[in-house]
């Protein structure tokens, strides 16, 4: 299935042949047209496949478009969910958008400076700036601190350029998540692509979750760990505020925290998400970002209706950035948020799309979202990061 327009078009296929799901969703994507080298093409595949072979394929089929991409806990167009399978999505440049690309692999001792580093090599390769411009971020889902390489890609945007983008995945295995960028796969991979544009570009964050339960501190924490909260310990605390038993099942502890987040309040008087990832032997939460002491958080709850409403909210807020409708839409939305959508789940990109204006948009599940349009974080769990063009 392919869903194009003149900036940009999606694709999908649900081939177990690696090489066959990277040609066809590119060819897809594509809808009958070349690729440029001026145009840049996102794939979207499943951790399983053999990536080499799914990345030369897709590369041969958009040629001489570049090729980036990242693995994932299921992908999805506007027309169809892909759990076992790759979609794409191709942006279209020229004249008036450029993209620079840089693919490198990182270095845990000092993740802020190389995804700095990454989005200023970046923004040298698309060349002379345009009106407009953001930052797209796609890394391994295991990259131990998302908030530090935000904090290194606010030292290359400052508060001019939006960031968007998010953490590759592998079904929830935790063992390996990968990148494709700059003619290779890389498990230990960011890839930093600028883009600037004389059109308005627009970059937006929903997540349709309220708060629940009273107010916490966290009066110890250690990078991403919650050791206390209120001075007790953490897991002791967040188990009497969450409402609900976890369940005794076969579900990592992690799964079963799904439905309750923990919300961090931010400048816009909403709520950032993060997710409980794993407990420590002591009692201690463990995020997959840090999250400095003093500060309060709240156990978040909610619904489909909800999660949908989110969506719709960060469709209305992107078009509201642009000065007509948008023409093609990347959409980054956390893995937690299938599950909770259940047999709705294919209603979260179809009303993204429709609230946009029926225009094509594809994206993956992944394991944490990049989304700021202001202030130094935008780091992001539970919720939905759009690119718009």
């Amino acid at each position: 299935m392919t869903s194009i327009t003149a900036l940009g078009g999606t694709g999908h296929s649900s081939s177990p042949d690696p090489s066959a799901a990277g040609r066809e969703a590119v060819l897809a994507a594509l809808g009958g047209h070349p690729g440029r080298a001026e145009d840049l093409v996102i794939v979207f595949p499943k951790a399983a496949y053999d990536l080499r072979a799914l990345h030369d394929a897709a590369a041969a089929a958009a040629a001489p478009a570049p090729v980036v991409g990242a693995t994932t806990v299921g992908a999805f167009t506007g027309g169809a969910q892909v759990p076992d399978g790759c979609a794409a999505v191709v942006l279209r440049g020229g004249d008036h958008t450029r993209f620079g690309i840089r693919h490198v692999d990182r270095a845990d001792d000092d993740i802020g400076e190389l995804t700095r580093a990454a989005a200023d090599a970046a923004r040298e390769r698309a060349g002379e700036e345009r009106e407009h411009s953001v930052l797209l971020l796609l890394c391994d889902g295991l990259t131990p601190d998302h908030l530090a390489m935000a904090r290194g890609a606010y030292e290359a945007t400052s508060a001019l350029v939006p960031l968007v983008g998010g953490a590759a995945g592998d079904d929830l295995h935790w063992r390996e998540t990968s990148t494709l960028g700059e003619g290779r796969v890389s498990g230990r991979g960011l890839v930093a692509v600028w883009v600037t544009s004389d059109r308005p570009l627009a970059v937006s964050v929903g997540h349709g979750w309220r708060t629940f339960g009273k107010p916490m501190l966290i009066t110890r924490a250690e990078g991403a760990v919650i050791h206390e909260l209120d001075g007790q310990p953490a897991l002791d605390v967040y188990l009497s505020e969450r409402g609900a038993a976890l369940k005794e099942d076969g579900r990592s502890f992690g799964e079963k925290c799904m439905e309750r987040p923990i919300g961090i309040p931010n400048a816009m008087g909403g709520h950032d998400l993060r997710q409980v990832h794993e407990v420590t032997p002591e009692g201690g939460l463990v995020l997959t970002t840090a999250v400095p002491e003093q500060t309060v958080i709240q156990v978040m709850a909610t619904d489909a209706d909800a999660l949908l409403d989110g969506a719709r909210r960060a469709a209305a807020d992107a078009l509201a950035e642009l000065d007509g409708p948008p023409q093609v839409a990347g959409v980054f939305s956390c893995c937690t948020r299938a599950p909770l959508l259940g047999d709705r789940i294919g209603e979260e990109v179809a009303a993204i799309a429709q609230t946009l204006g029926d225009v094509p948009a594809a994206g993956f599940y992944t394991c944490g979202e990049f989304g700021r349009v202001t202030g130094s974080m935008g780091i992001h769990n539970s919720s939905v990061a759009l690119l718009c063009m």
